[in-house]
């Protein structure tokens, strides 16, 4: 018996939509347009451009002041990582442009790090290789 394709595409909507309906609404935490199992910064807006991830590691520029990705954000990420870069004013590849806007500054300090020191680790993001260098 040969099926069309109109009745195959009615039959895979009516198998489709129950279980896209189970999963539930998608969730914008943030407000910033990106769902947040595809947002690599669920607490802070970020949207393009300012979602960058220097480092791949899938945790947004805002997310992660984790600069040496060794799980926590610390003075070591501080003194060693973000000073060097804030004195020479760009990004050295490691992240510590936090808000994307090109260069180093006390806006990166004063308005993402220091709250990322406070919170003590990087994220949260919604990306699920988030914590591994690449990833996407």
């Amino acid at each position: 018996m040969r099926v069309s394709a109109l009745a195959t595409l009615a039959i895979l909507a009516l198998i489709a939509l129950p279980l896209a309906a189970a999963a539930g609404p998608a969730t914008d935490t943030d407000g910033d347009g990106v769902f947040d199992a595809l947002d690599n910064c669920i607490d802070m807006a970020n949207a393009f451009p300012a979602d960058c991830d220097t480092d791949s590691d899938g945790y947004g520029n805002g997310c992660d002041g984790d600069f040496d990705n060794g799980g926590t954000v610390n003075s070591g990420d501080f003194s060693a990582q973000f000073v060097p870069d804030f004195l020479a004013g760009s990004d050295s590849g490691i992240g510590s442009d936090m808000d994307c806007g090109g260069t180093v500054n006390s806006g990166d300090f004063s308005q993402q790090f220091v709250p990322q020191f406070f919170q003590g680790i990087p994220g949260p993001s919604g990306l699920a290789c988030a914590g591994t260098v690449t990833c996407p």
